[in-house]
């Protein structure tokens, strides 16, 4: 049987997929109603990728580094047009990820037995506890589409209570992610670049 070169593999063109759903979504930014379903579903694939990679064996280092490139791009289009300090957050998502690819497919057990306890426990379990989930889930990815929801009205009223209180729990959220990137890009500095 003849090998699926990586850039074909199910995962892979997932990712195209959701690349072609961000530009549009980029497009239609402005339009609530168009924007937030191109970019829910993107969204959506994303976790379906990974699904993917594993249940058809097709996991490979393009597949997570191309991953991990759209979702910046993705966070990125956000970040960049509903919050003044956008580009630092989208600056330091990218950063992370130069410094995580420096330690290859290690920096997830690398973080993961850190002497560091909040590092430690958003990584534990590869984030499927409720810290990790507060952190990944609802900080970095959550935070700029309840942004983008309160910014547009949509789906809510712009005061709408329970909104601003997931707004302010993704914002603790965010917070720790921002803790864990400075931590990482630390490593980086002093453990890669300074040696």
């Amino acid at each position: 049987m003849k090998s699926v070169p990586i850039l074909l593999y199910i995962p892979n063109l997932i990712g195209y997929i959701r690349l072609c759903l961000l530009v549009f979504a980029w497009y239609y930014f402005s339009q609530p109603s168009i924007f937030l379903p191109l970019y829910i579903i993107q969204v959506l694939l994303d976790g379906i990728d990974g699904w993917t990679a594993r249940r058809f064996n097709q996991v490979s280092k393009f597949g997570a580094w191309f991953d991990v490139v759209i979702d910046n791009i993705g966070r990125g289009i956000l970040w960049t047009r509903i919050s003044s300090i956008g580009i630092l957050i989208t600056s330091i998502e990218w950063i992370t990820f130069v410094a995580l690819n420096s330690h290859g497919s290690e920096w997830k057990s690398k973080l993961s037995s850190s002497n560091d306890l909040i590092v430690r426990n958003i990584m534990k379990n590869g984030f499927q506890t409720l810290f990790g989930f507060l952190t990944i889930v609802l900080g970095i990815h959550c935070l700029p589409i309840v942004i983008y929801i309160i910014r547009y009205e949509a789906l809510f009223d712009r005061s709408s209570f329970l909104l601003h209180h997931i707004k302010t729990i993704c914002i603790i959220g965010r917070l720790f992610s921002l803790y864990c990137e400075i931590y990482v890009i630390h490593l980086f500095i002093k453990e890669d670049l300074l040696k």
